[in-house]
Order: structure tokens, then C-alpha cells, then sequence
């Protein structure tokens, strides 16, 4: 699975890919609006962005530029328990104690294996299009390995990939959408899936446990 990683990380860096992580800092990166933001609970560390639980205001940690369609890679791992997810399609925001709240499409992250909203349902499992798509894969996401994600939005067609396979492949305005949207009770499931706004920043998701980020490299697509 390793050779897939790097084989197909080189040729996105052909393709005109590029970082979105520096490796060392949080630059390019934002979690409040204040003009003072409270310490994040999120750190730079070895090469990752790793999510601080009890460390740090719980925030969401947003890239300051805006996206539309994008083809965005990134490696993650979870410690045991852990939940976690990468939101984009950004409809619309809410403000609760100096934390965005983001309301958007959203690539689930979780360890499959002990995490209980995962259990609750496979469209909580890793690689979901949280709550309204379910993955198609062969088997559960694993806490403390290294795993593969890939998220691709094009117009109203939305693309998740886990560790080299595509598990969601959907275009919101199907009817195949809209059924599954409606097994879902947000109210937000009709903002999304009609996609007023198609271009906002990348969000990650501070939930349960430790998560760590790395590789996490976007190509803008025309």
C-alpha cells in the first residue's frame, strides 16, 4: 500500500499539485476571527498537523484560501477511538465561544473498529460522505495506521477516495443523491446538496481522540 502512496503522490506533483501544510507551522491557516485567536488546539509537529485534545481551544483549523473545484490528497492517522473529518463545500457558518463552525460536505475520519459513531451506522465510517453517503469498502479503517484519502469535487460531483480506492462517487443533483440525502434528518442536507456555495476554505475537524495530518497537497481543477 506504501508503493501506491508515493507512486500516485508523484504523480500529482506532476499534475500541478501543491502543499497546503508547510510541515513546520500553522501558517496559511486560521481557526478564529478575532484579531487576538485563542491558542488553537492544533500543533505543527514532525511534519504533521496534529489535533491537541485538552490542549489549547478546540477549533476547527481552516486553510485561509478558497477552493472550488479541487482534487486534495492527504494521509491521516487515528489513535484508538478516534473521530475526525475534512469539511469543504462550505455552505455557511455558525459562531459558538469564538469557535467556526463550519456547515459543509464533510470526508469522514474515524477508527472504524471502537469508535461508537462509527458503529452507529456505515455512513459514519471512514471515507463517508458523513451521514448521507455510505463507503464502498472492503473493510474497516484501522486505528494507529497510516491511511490514504482522497477528495475530489467537481462541480456537483463529489469523489472520496480511501488508501487508493474510490468508496463515494455521487452527483448531488441524481436522484441516487437524493434518496440517500434523505436518510438523513439535518436540515442542512438540502443546503448541501444544492451547492449555492462552491467555493470555500478546507476545514479539519477536532472531534474524539488524536489526529494527525500530513502530505496535504490540492490541485485546483478547471
Amino acid at each position: 500500500m506504501m508503493t501506491t502512496v508515493f507512486v500516485f503522490a508523484a504523480l500529482m506533483a506532476q499534475a500541478g499539485s501543491r502543499d497546503l501544510f508547510d510541515g513546520k507551522t500553522l501558517d496559511g491557516w486560521m481557526w478564529s476571527r478575532e484579531a487576538a485567536p485563542p491558542a488553537p488546539s492544533w500543533v505543527a509537529r514532525d511534519g504533521m498537523l496534529v489535533a491537541t485534545p485538552g490542549q489549547g481551544k478546540e477549533v476547527y483549523l481552516l486553510t485561509k484560501e478558497s477552493f472550488e473545484d479541487f482534487d486534495f490528497t492527504f494521509e491521516w492517522r487515528a489513535e484508538a477511538g478516534a473521530n475526525s473529518g475534512v469539511k469543504y463545500r462550505i455552505q455557511t457558518y455558525g459562531e459558538s465561544t469564538r469557535r467556526i463552525e463550519p456547515v459543509g460536505l464533510e470526508y469522514q475520519i474515524t477508527d472504524d473498529v471502537t469508535n461508537p459513531d462509527a458503529l452507529s451506522t456505515v455512513r459514519h465510517s471512514a471515507g463517508a460522505l458523513y451521514d448521507y453517503v455510505a463507503p464502498a469498502k472492503k473493510g474497516p479503517a484501522l486505528a494507529k495506521v497510516w491511511h490514504q484519502s482522497r477528495i475530489v469535487a467537481r462541480g456537483l460531483h463529489v469523489e472520496h477516495w480511501l488508501d487508493g480506492a474510490k468508496v463515494v462517487d455521487v452527483d448531488l443533483d441524481s436522484e441516487a443523491a437524493e434518496k440517500s440525502f434523505e436518510g438523513s434528518t439535518r436540515q442542512s442536507r438540502f443546503m448541501l446538496r444544492k451547492q449555492a456555495v462552491r467555493k470555500s476554505p478546507i476545514a479539519l475537524q477536532i472531534h474524539d481522540g488524536v489526529v494527525e495530518f500530513r502530505n496535504l497537497k490540492i490541485q485546483t481543477l478547471k
